[in-house]
């Protein structure tokens, strides 16, 4: 993938400085996608700034103001999730990535300043690509994996953002470009994240169950053939037959699983396809 060259004494962003003086720091108005935990709190910010992104390009151009936006969310998203992604990467196998993560992490208050912004971008796409490497290294540690999946989604839409701000500048496509590793990443990241679940019960008698595990959580769906409804946990009645995923993102709400699918879902939605 192509990185961003210092060049000095050269804004990366014309106009963007001036217009940043002139607008007040705004967040996204995007509705953010339900949510069953608090443990994702401070990430489904970063679906919603996908989102916006491709609402700001949807007439085929962004405008200094549009990008000044964008990256003051980022900025914004960043500062409120920085502290839980470099956390959950304290471990021996995880220093590496989290040296990287916490210099791109701290460098998105550059991207305020166009001309310092070139080293910045490097630094983002380094550890952007080291998360999704990473999540092979990982891949046999339920806690781990979503851990290092919750800071890939970060890194790379810090650095989605980033890209538009130079693509708007110089004509470039490099935004676009990276995309396609983005989703790449979400995909594996899905696919080693689905729990382990069984069927069981006495069918005979008109009850079956349904279990699934995931990083020491089970949870438990029961049906009754009588009533022809079942529940997750002893909650509430719902009708019908259980349903394998409903049961299986209700376990997996609060992980990097659930906002791995959100974001992919926005890159399919626009079409970006596989490298």
């Amino acid at each position: 993938m192509r990185r961003i060259r210092v060049r000095a004494a050269r804004l990366l962003l014309r106009g963007i400085a001036a217009v940043a003086l002139a607008l007040a720091v705004t967040l996204s108005a995007t509705p953010t996608p339900a949510k069953a935990s608090d443990s994702n709190g401070s990430y489904w910010v970063f679906v919603d700034i996908l989102i916006s992104a491709y609402e700001k390009g949807s007439d085929g151009r962004y405008t200094p103001a549009e990008i000044n936006e964008l990256i003051q969310q980022v900025i914004g998203a960043v500062n409120g999730a920085k502290t839980d992604v470099l956390a959950r990467l304290d471990s021996e196998t995880t220093n590496e990535l989290r040296a990287k993560a916490e210099a791109a992490l701290t460098k998105a208050e550059l991207l305020r300043v166009p001309w310092l912004a070139g080293p910045a971008i490097n630094s983002m796409h380094d550890a952007a690509y080291s998360a999704k490497a990473h999540l092979a290294t990982v891949r046999d540690s339920d806690a781990a994996l979503n851990d290092v999946g919750k800071a890939m989604i970060v890194l790379f839409t810090e650095l989605n953002a980033a890209y538009l701000m130079v693509d708007a500048d110089e004509g470039t496509n490099l935004a676009q470009a990276q995309r396609p590793y983005f989703r790449q990443g979400l995909e594996y990241l899905i696919r080693e994240m689905t729990p382990d679940c069984s069927y069981g019960g006495v069918p005979n008698a008109g009850m079956i169950s349904y279990g699934c595990s995931y990083d020491g959580r089970s949870v438990r769906a029961v049906y009754w053939a009588g009533t022809n409804t079942y529940s997750i946990d002893d909650g509430p009645p719902i009708s019908g037959q259980i349903r394998e995923t409903v049961v299986q993102d209700f376990l997996m709400a609060d992980t990097a699983r659930v906002l791995a699918q959100q974001a992919l879902d926005v890159l399919l939605r626009n079409g970006v396809p596989l490298p």
